[in-house]
């Protein structure tokens, strides 16, 4: 039997709205396509082109806490080695890197995701063709990530 308070698979319903919408009441359910994130660049050391196209942040969507968006990196690229006050995941969607995580180094292929914890220095470093991935930040803009650039990141 089902309980009156839940559904058939025993989640809770709960009405629309509700005192969680109450707190944020200028996010809602949205649809962002890709083609209307204008690409930015960001490479501290000038020396690669990596693509960021955000697609949540609260200046730009009407959401709160996660900006996400996808970086491209083309051969060759690097993302610097820095780190973040704040924990972000990496979802790999298409090509083949490599991940420096504390000085550990891994592999990235689609399909991998990482999480990177606060204070963690990481880079991203695209082997060949072109390598896209999804990241995420628990954070309402995207301003407020501090990125950290680590001076002292051995090169590879």
């Amino acid at each position: 039997p089902v309980s009156p308070d839940r559904g058939s698979r025993g989640l809770i319903r709960r009405p629309p709205g509700g005192k969680a919408r109450d707190r944020y009441p200028m996010s809602k359910a949205t649809r962002v396509s890709i083609a209307d994130s204008p690409p930015h660049l960001w490479d501290p050391r000038e020396e690669t082109l990596v693509t960021y196209r955000t697609l949540l942040s609260r200046d730009a969507t009407p959401s709160h806490g996660l900006v996400q968006g996808i970086a491209t990196l083309h051969p060759g690229d690097v993302e610097a080695a820095h780190w973040h006050d704040v924990p972000e995941t990496v979802h790999v969607i298409e090509g083949h890197g490599h991940a420096r995580l504390d000085g550990e180094v891994l592999e990235m292929r689609p399909g991998d995701t990482f999480f990177v914890p606060p204070g963690c220095v990481h880079e991203w470093r695209n082997a060949k063709g072109r390598m896209r991935f999804l990241y995420t930040f628990p954070a309402d803009n995207f301003d407020e990530i501090a990125y950290h650039i680590d001076t002292t990141a051995e090169e590879s």
